[in-house]
């Protein structure tokens, strides 16, 4: 009777160590991280970057236009820290003039689908026919020999057409995207093995994504370190997009840190939620 009840004890004081851990982790537990649609911004920014690059080396015009496109869906913020006359490492005007040069006239009709220049297209070829027309009344004709007959003076003739309406102005930057704001856009030069770094303040419970394109011409590191130095998340597969894809649990101050691993100078383009 004795060794029962100290095995009953025994149990119950075993449940009562293992239940308060168990609900400690269950108050643990992260909650899901949401995306923002600047973070998907980012990603198909990115996705419009390694489209552009397939579509240089195979000189497909059509690669090069979709991705146009794509970035035309995405706005940008400027950041601060970057170099205000530094271009852009990627834009959509870019990469339709490269979609010319390769296939003329495929980029041509994509600029009077995508631009809204089709009307001011119409609006010309309508003018010209109507100097035509007029060159044509003024040209001298033969004379005719006929015997003077009375009539009624002609008709004073009809007054000329009005001039075509002005062609809509085209359409510039995003009017309305499914991507809110739109990712933060830094740009910055960096010379042979030059590095740079900023801070950035991301939110708790939200993906935080954060892209480094660069122009080609070298590879591009980029690493993330919290507040205390401890490395977060690093992409230095010798690439010219790297991505880095967090979810903090709670608001943090962490350090972004850009490396240009190439012997030439480099245009990075920093992409940010």
């Amino acid at each position: 009777m004795n060794s029962a009840l100290r095995l009953l004890t025994a149990l119950g004081v075993a449940l009562a160590c293992v239940a308060p851990a168990t609900s400690a982790t269950a108050r643990q537990t992260a909650p899901a991280a949401a995306e923002t649609p600047e973070a998907r911004g980012v990603a198909q920014w990115v996705t419009a970057a390694e489209l552009a690059a397939w579509g240089r080396q195979r000189r497909d015009a059509d690669a090069l236009l979709v991705a146009a496109r794509m970035l035309d869906e995405v706005p940008l913020r400027a950041g601060p820290g970057g170099d205000p006359d530094a271009a852009p490492v990627l834009s959509a005007a870019a990469l339709r003039q490269e979609a010319a040069e390769l296939h003329p006239d495929a980029a041509a009709i994509d600029q009077i689908v995508v631009s809204g220049v089709r009307a001011q297209v119409e609006a010309e070829a309508q003018a010209q026919r109507l100097r035509e027309r007029e060159a044509a009344a003024a040209a001298p004709r033969p004379p005719v020999q006929r015997q003077p007959v009375p009539s009624a003076p002609p008709p004073p003739p009809p007054p000329p057409p009005p001039p075509p309406p002005p062609p809509p102005p085209a359409v510039v930057g995003v009017q309305s995207s499914p991507f809110g704001d739109g990712p933060v856009s830094t740009v910055k030069r960096l010379g042979s093995r030059e590095s740079w770094s900023f801070e950035i303040d991301a939110r708790g419970a939200e993906i935080l994504r954060v892209a480094a394109i660069g122009d080609g011409d070298t590879n591009v590191d980029l690493t993330i370190r919290d507040a205390a130095g401890k490395l977060l998340c690093t992409d230095g597969f010798g690439d010219h997009y790297p991505v880095c894809t967090l979810a903090p649990g709670a608001p943090a101050r962490l350090r972004v840190h850009v490396v240009n691993r190439g012997a030439l100078w480099t245009r990075v383009q920093v992409l940010t939620n």
